[in-house]
């Protein structure tokens, strides 16, 4: 049995990589640099922990250091070694034979202060340049696959919809209810984490949140906000009850292999209560 299988097709990942190849020459950037979550999974196929070198010219180079194994199964990029310390990867590009680097494009629109100096001392030879807004313009021209995906994401995200009237009642608070919404959504294959372009930036399937709780605010770039279940999460559903008559927010983000799909009514879903007396 093939316990993992790759992000896209080999073709897709050559297409992609392709094109940024394109633009670093454009740009008369000598390689790029992929540190960041979504970028890493796009171009490479895999979602382990590491560095992805893109040169210009030539084949690009897999940098893994955990976990090794899965990635070379998951990734359809061919050159792939082991690593421990982003301080080996001059000598090791300089000893597989790629090209001096000048000039080195990363990810500056969510790159860290911190990483970026220590990214400058580990390429004290090489200029630092943004690539970000030509990955993101790459990223936003989806391919038939990604259309396909995205497709797919949304008849699953209809599907979450359609459940909520079956599980919604009175008497029960936001947190079960979104539970039971999330386990329904896990079985028709929704990955569960999705991610922002924000460096390490993440959230849980969506919002869940009843009458007067939606107007709660919180840190999320969001005009909701919600209780949560505590201090340690400030957002989301929390433990107050539904209550009859009164609406009830369904914001849920179906991701499905990396491709996210809502509903787009507005405010995807907006129940209003009206039970029996």
């Amino acid at each position: 049995m093939e316990l993992y299988t790759h992000g896209a097709p080999p073709q897709e990942i050559e297409n992609r990589i392709a094109r940024l190849q394109k633009m670093l020459s454009e740009q008369d950037i000598d390689g790029a640099l992929i540190l960041q979550k979504s970028d890493f999974f796009y171009f490479s196929g895999t979602l382990q922990q590491g560095w992805f070198y893109i040169p210009a010219q030539g084949k690009p180079l897999l940098m893994i250091f955990k976990d090794f194994d899965r990635a070379k199964a998951e990734s359809p990029i061919q050159s792939v070694i082991s690593i421990i310390s982003p301080k080996e990867i001059p000598d090791i590009l300089r000893n597989m034979g790629y090209p001096s680097l000048l000039n080195l494009g990363m990810e500056l629109d969510v790159l860290p202060a911190n990483l970026y100096f220590q990214y400058s001392t580990i390429f004290k030879s090489s200029k630092i340049k943004d690539i970000s807004t030509g990955i993101r313009l790459i990223r936003a021209v989806k391919s038939s696959y990604e259309i396909d995906l995205i497709e797919k994401a949304a008849v699953m995200s209809d599907k979450v919809a359609a459940k909520v009237p079956e599980i919604l009642e009175a008497g029960k608070s936001e947190v079960a209810f979104a539970g039971e919404i999330e386990a329904f959504a896990r079985s028709l294959g929704h990955q569960g984490i999705i991610r922002m372009r924000l460096w390490g930036s993440e959230i849980f399937y969506g919002h869940i949140m009843s009458g007067a709780s939606a107007a709660v605010p919180s840190y999320m770039a969001s005009p909701t906000g919600g209780y949560g279940t505590g201090s340690a999460t400030s957002q989301g559903a929390g433990f107050k009850k539904i209550e009859k008559n009164v609406p009830v927010l369904v914001d849920y983000v179906f991701a499905l292999n990396g491709y996210l799909a809502a509903r787009s009514d507005g405010l995807r879903l907006f129940v209003s209560m009206h039970f029996a007396t």
